[in-house]
C-alpha cells in the first residue's frame, strides 16, 4: 500500500513554507509521495486578490520539480463549487481506494477543525501529519484529540489512533515566518523574493505578467 500525502492550500503563491512543510511530513511519516494540491476555490478565503487556478498550479508544478517525492496535482481543478477539504479527501479515497492517504495540516488549523464544514469528520476519511506551530505541543494536540474525538488513544510521544482507525503523527519542522500575504506585497514593491519562494517559481514572479496585477495589484514602477 503506498502512503501518500495531501498538502492542500490556495498556494497564492506557494513558498518555502509551503514546502518545507511538505518535505518535513513526508521524512517523518515515512510517505512515499506528498501532492500539493491548490484549491479550486478556497472557501474561506475572498476570490478578491486570489491568482487564477492555472496559475497556481503552475507556479507549484514549478516549485516541485526536482524536489524527491513532491508532486503537483491539479485534481480540484477540474472540480466544481467550494474547495472544501470534507469533500476532497472524500473524493480522494474514492480515486485512490487502495493507497494509505494522510492530510497535512497545521496544528492551528487542526485545532480549527470543529468550526470547519464538516470538519469533525475530516479524521475519518483519512490520517493526518500535523505541523506543531509556535506555542504547540503534542500534549496540546492529544488533549485536543481526545476531547473532540472520543475514544482516541495516544500510541507514543507523537502519534494517536484515533476510533476510526485513522491516525495523527505530530510533525516538527524548523520555524519558517513567511507568508503568501506577504509575499504579494513584495512581489507589487518588487522586492526581492529569493529564499522566500522556490527558485523556479521567483523566475515566473519576476516576469509577472497581467493575471498577477489583476489579482495583486499593479507593481511599482520601475
Amino acid at each position: 500500500m503506498t502512503k501518500i500525502g495531501i498538502l492542500g492550500g490556495s498556494f497564492n503563491p506557494i513558498h518555502t513554507g509551503h514546502m518545507r512543510m511538505a518535505v518535513e511530513a513526508r521524512e517523518t511519516v515515512g510517505l512515499d509521495r506528498v501532492l500539493l494540491m491548490p484549491a479550486g476555490e478556497p472557501p474561506h478565503k475572498p476570490s478578491e486578490g486570489m491568482l487564477p487556478f492555472a496559475h497556481r498550479l503552475r507556479l507549484v508544478e514549478m516549485a516541485v520539480h526536482g524536489v524527491a517525492g513532491l508532486s503537483a496535482s491539479g485534481f480540484e481543478g477540474a472540480r466544481p463549487g467550494p474547495s472544501y477539504t470534507v469533500d476532497t479527501l472524500a473524493a480522494l479515497r474514492e480515486k485512490m481506494p487502495n493507497d494509505e492517504l494522510y492530510f497535512i495540516m497545521g496544528s492551528e488549523s487542526f485545532m480549527a477543525l470543529p468550526g470547519w464544514h464538516r470538519g469533525l469528520e475530516v479524521p475519518h476519511l483519512c490520517s493526518l501529519a500535523v505541523v506543531l506551530r509556535r506555542g504547540t505541543d503534542f500534549e496540546a494536540l492529544a488533549s485536543f484529540a481526545e476531547a473532540n474525538w472520543p475514544g482516541t488513544v495516544r500510541l507514543g510521544p507523537d502519534r494517536l489512533l484515533f476510533a476510526s482507525g485513522t491516525s495523527l503523527t505530530a510533525v516538527v519542522m524548523p520555524t519558517l515566518d513567511v507568508s503568501s500575504t506577504d509575499i504579494r506585497r513584495r512581489w507589487r514593491e518588487r522586492r526581492c523574493l529569493a529564499m522566500l519562494v522556490p527558485a523556479a517559481a521567483e523566475d515566473i514572479l519576476e516576469r509577472g505578467g497581467s493575471a498577477y496585477e489583476q489579482a495583486w495589484g499593479q507593481r511599482t514602477e520601475i
